[in-house]
């Protein structure tokens, strides 16, 4: 890792990963809060009016303990959705943006290797990323006590927001390699996110009936098992684990093709 490097990268990274973790705050917030009892009543109802599209964005069952509540309300699509906007946007400002800009050059001129170069980058979105977690992890611990005490176990929220990282990660290597190996720069900035968009409206069709629901098992994040991992199944924990190997499989592929690269800069 170059560290000046990557001081540099994360401190200009800051600012959209404080935006993003905000958003997913506030929704969090919004969620555990919904977990008063009168609140899930209505929230019941509204399901029973529009089952497919509850069902859809992955909330289907309201559960009966708030870690339950929270994982089909806030796990199932917002913090998939939001991290990934968070993950095209860095993939594209550390990499893809370099290379449209020509400043490339500049970094590919220093006394260090392309494989170092990209190591602090990639570590630049990885960081960024375990300080959403960080800030994610506190506030539902906080607000959940505050709230609600007692009702939620810490470390089965830990699991699942480990869990929950690998998914990230997941998502993250996967717009990364694309940023690296692809020439063109709309295709490296977009490829990758638009890889990952299509898994997440493939998981969302698969809740709309019964006909559709076979298409919840051929994409990656079938793999996500919130509850799963929460009661300790050995199924989800596995799934967890083939989902953050995933990602680092596909951090480590961009990066070495990346460093082959003919670069016309």
């Amino acid at each position: 890792m170059i560290l000046p490097l990557f001081r540099h990268e994360l401190r200009s990274c800051l600012f959209p990963t404080a935006i993003i973790a905000a958003v997913v705050v506030l929704y969090a917030g919004v969620i555990v809060g919904m977990y008063d009892p009168a609140l899930g009543e209505s929230l019941a109802l509204m399901r029973d009016a529009m089952p497919e599209l509850f069902a859809a964005f992955g909330m289907a069952d309201q559960g009966t303990t708030l870690l339950e509540f929270m994982a089909n309300y806030l796990y199932g699509f917002l913090l998939v959705a939001l991290p990934l906007v968070l993950v095209a946007v860095l993939a594209s400002r550390l990499v893809a943006r370099h290379i449209e800009r020509g400043s490339i050059s500049y970094l590919l001129a220093q006394p260090v290797g392309r494989t170092r170069l990209m190591l602090s980058q990639a570590s630049v979105l990885v960081s960024c990323l375990v300080l959403l977690l960080a800030v994610l992890t506190a506030f539902e611990l906080t607000c959940a006590q505050a709230l609600f005490p007692g009702e939620l176990d810490a470390s089965e929220l830990v699991a699942v927001n480990a869990a929950t990282f690998c998914l990230w990660l997941f998502l993250s290597g996967v717009c990364w390699a694309g940023a690296c190996v692809l020439p063109n720069v709309s295709a490296a900035r977009w490829a990758g996110v638009a890889l990952c968009t299509l898994f997440i409206l493939v998981q969302m069709l698969s809740g709309i009936g019964d006909e559709l629901s076979w298409l919840g098992d051929v994409t990656p994040l079938a793999l996500f098992d919130p509850l799963g991992v929460a009661s300790g199944e050995a199924g989800a924990l596995a799934g967890a684990a083939v989902l953050g190997i995933s990602g680092a499989a596909f951090f480590a592929l961009g990066i070495a093709v990346f460093a082959r690269r003919d670069l016309s800069v």
